[in-house]
């Protein structure tokens, strides 16, 4: 099973980083912008650099707990996730 996870709104990100502290298996800081993004390797398409691109994934459910925590701790709620097509946050 997998785990889809988006950022969004993804403008709102305030770069604080903890996405990347916790789950640094799933989210990275954008050199240009400063703002969160999916690791390359979980985008649809790795190879595109459209804002749509990076703010969404699919990630293996092992990473669930980190995923879940940096949702949690999100000081703007702007991580979000799904399992089996419910959202979970």
């Amino acid at each position: 099973m997998t785990i889809k996870v988006w950022i969004e709104p993804r403008e709102n990100c305030i770069a604080d980083m903890v996405c990347v502290s916790l789950c640094p298996d799933v989210f990275q800081m954008n050199e240009i912008d400063g703002k969160a993004e999916i690791v390359n390797k979980w985008r649809p398409d790795p190879d595109k650099k459209e804002q749509g691109t990076r703010s969404e994934g699919t990630v293996p459910d092992e990473l669930q707990d980190c995923v879940d925590a940096a949702s949690q701790s999100c000081p703007t709620q702007i991580i979000h996730y799904s399992k089996d097509g419910q959202q979970m946050h």
